[in-house]
């Protein structure tokens, strides 16, 4: 999806949160679409489909049926063999994307690097500003505190804005949530779960998904549901995780805020090792899915990610 080169890359400018003037300017970033054919047609694309026919791009042959257009005869392979054999080709198809950006409280955590929201919502921004340049439809999936904006996917460049605009608005109403002082009774119990359910309603086949959160609560119903959609869809996932997510602190007790509540953290040797293991359980969670055709799975730190460091976003290449 995206070019590793060593251009100079925009990082925000705050760690915690995004502003809608750096969604924008990141249209400037993506590089040209990748080189290859002219579209022929409106509903034409440029990626190679799984289904052989009569199309443009040269994949095999078979021996030859009743019925085939004597056309595509492959000739010299027939004069070699003294067999008729029909050359078949690889129909250029339009590749719709859709990009589920996860924005809902959990994201807007960080001890080291930037928050998990900047991160989502930067790689959700550079994935739909990349697809238009490619000139492929591109929808999108904002899960926020308490609600959700659907975009159909579509080539309109002003619904690309509207998009970046609730980007930047799911950051914004999470964080005021997150510092206020009153507790959030607002926001519903919104899950993935729900969310992938109806997903067939929207992603049609042969659509290229990306997700990214951090699967707070991925579980056994969360696989069922991309395992379905990896049958029909590519799907890259991608974890965003902050190393305290990982392993609680040793030795110190620490005291977390928001939202009008308050938590103190000080674990015993059990409960970190009871800690460990439930974050490494969701790690293996979606490792699982690696194994189906069409997938990939990475998983970044705030600390640690490909976003603004050279090559872009390499785990998605």
């Amino acid at each position: 999806m995206f070019v590793a080169d060593n251009s100079p890359r925009p990082v925000p400018a705050q760690r915690h949160c995004i502003s809608l003037d750096e969604l924008l300017s990141l249209r400037h970033w993506p590089p040209a679409r990748s080189p290859g054919r002219q579209r022929m047609a409106i509903r034409e694309g440029h990626h190679l489909s799984h289904i052989r026919g009569r199309g443009m791009e040269y994949d095999d042959v078979r021996e030859y049926q009743p019925g085939d257009d004597i056309r595509h005869l492959d000739w010299r392979l027939m004069a070699r063999t003294g067999e008729a054999h029909t050359k078949l080709y690889r129909e250029e198809r339009e590749r719709p994307v859709f990009v589920l950006a996860d924005l809902r409280p959990p994201m807007f955590f960080a001890t080291q690097g930037h928050y998990k929201s900047v991160l989502a919502s930067y790689a959700a921004a550079m994935t739909i500003w990349t697809t238009l340049a490619n000139g492929d439809r591109v929808g999108g999936q904002i899960l926020g505190a308490g609600s959700e904006q659907l975009f159909r996917p579509s080539s309109n460049r002003q619904q690309v804005m509207a998009m970046m605009a609730a980007l930047e608005r799911s950051s914004a109403c999470a964080e005021a949530g997150l510092n206020s002082n009153k507790p959030d009774n607002t926001a519903s119990s919104l899950s993935l779960a729900d969310v992938l359910a109806g997903a067939d309603r929207y992603i049609s086949s042969g659509t290229l998904l990306y997700i990214f959160s951090d699967f707070h609560d991925v579980d056994e119903a969360v696989q069922q549901h991309l395992m379905r959609l990896a049958q029909r869809c590519e799907l890259k996932l991608v974890l965003i995780s902050d190393p305290l997510e990982q392993q609680l602190p040793q030795g110190k007790r620490y005291r977390f805020f928001g939202s009008g509540r308050e938590l103190l953290v000080d674990a015993d040797q059990q409960q970190q090792q009871r800690y460990q293991q439930q974050f490494q359980a969701r790690i293996e969670l979606l490792e699982r899915l690696r194994n189906l055709r069409g997938v990939e799975f990475a998983h970044w730190q705030t600390h640690h990610h490909p976003l603004f460091r050279s090559p872009l976003m390499q785990e998605m290449i």
